[in-house]
């Protein structure tokens, strides 16, 4: 199979810019679900180098495939621990799961502001908190998520009114010393950081802010590599992969394969998608689940370094294809 390239420049290069307007100490990157498809590890051993004392991911199986790093909080946004793990803070998503999380556990409140997914309203937090005092439980925080931080909109307005209004409540029914976080990437160019603890950056880490003016500051961190199976020279009227139709050969080319397909996780882009990799050359026909081929010979190629004009072939977003990408294709740091 292919392989990624991991830019650290780069990603450091991202981190500074979020440093710069929330502090470092407050940053807190995410390696949930392979790291947007970057590498839980990988991205892991670099946020240890820059500094990063804060990470979230979503399962306790990610918690532990960074307990080397000892980071200072690791939080498990959609899982229970089995048993007591001193390491983690569990996101209490909703009343019935209070019960569940072993004692002793340190825990933070999400809450639901408006985006109508997962967390307690406010009206919760009481009852939350005293079945959490039943249940030994440690209340280390209480955060939020904003839905539409990326878009020109008052709801993010609304979404901290309510947020700020929450912590207010918590503070009523427990100490103050807890921390407190709303941001995501984009949130943190709508909300004053310097009343929070933590900023929660998640896809802005890796290079991209789709749609937002703020993207040109960053730099994308994975580029995807492709090795060359074989060559082939075909005739004008031959068709190339699957289906007769899917790619029919204008003149006489050189066409060659490479080992990148759907099985490890790349989109089955075909004849109607017109997507190309970094250098502009087409994608020919569908891609398969081991291969795809373009016109030419080369040893390697480049599919992309910036995953953009990729994503929008597909009419999707830059998280769908990074995020997609399977975590057995070898990630290389440089």
């Amino acid at each position: 199979m292919g392989y990624i390239k991991l830019n650290k420049q780069s990603f450091f290069h991202n981190l500074d810019y979020f440093s710069s307007i929330c502090t470092k100490e407050k940053v807190s990157v995410a390696l949930k679900d392979n790291a947007y498809g970057h590498g839980t590890y990988e991205s892991a051993t670099m946020c240890k180098e820059y500094g990063i004392e804060h990470v979230f991911v979503r399962t306790m199986d990610e918690a532990k495939s960074i307990e080397e790093f000892n980071f200072k909080s690791v939080l498990v946004l959609y899982d229970i621990p089995e048993s007591f793990d001193p390491n983690v803070v569990i996101s209490v998503n909703n009343i019935e799961d209070i019960a569940k999380i072993p004692q002793n556990t340190k825990c933070e409140i999400k809450i639901d502001t408006g985006m109508n997914r997962n967390g307690i309203v406010k009206d919760e937090i009481a009852e939350a908190v005293k079945l959490m005092k039943q249940n030994n439980l440690v209340v280390n925080g209480i955060f939020t998520h904003f839905c539409c931080a990326d878009e020109d909109n008052d709801i993010t307005a609304k979404q901290e009114k309510l947020f700020l209004e929450s912590v207010e409540e918590l503070k009523k029914y427990t100490d103050h010393d807890f921390r407190t976080h709303c941001a995501n990437s984009a949130g943190v160019h709508k909300v004053d950081m310097s009343k929070y603890d933590l900023a929660r950056i998640g896809i802005g880490a890796y290079g991209y802010l789709e749609g937002m003016p703020q993207e040109k500051h960053l730099k994308p961190v994975m580029s995807l590599h492709a090795k060359k199976i074989a060559s082939k020279r075909v005739k004008k009227g031959d068709h190339i992969g699957y289906g007769s139709s899917a790619y029919i050969a204008s003149c006489d080319m050189t066409v060659s394969n490479y080992n990148i397909g759907y099985g490890d996780g790349f989109f089955r882009f075909d004849e109607k998608t017109k997507a190309k990799i970094q250098d502009g050359r087409d994608i020919l026909g569908r891609v398969s689940m081991d291969s795809f081929s373009v016109q030419g010979d080369d040893e390697e190629i480049v599919i992309f370094e910036n995953v953009n004009p990729l994503a929008k072939s597909l009419n999707t977003i830059t998280y769908t294809v990074l995020a997609m990408l399977n975590g057995r294709i070898p990630r290389i740091i440089f």
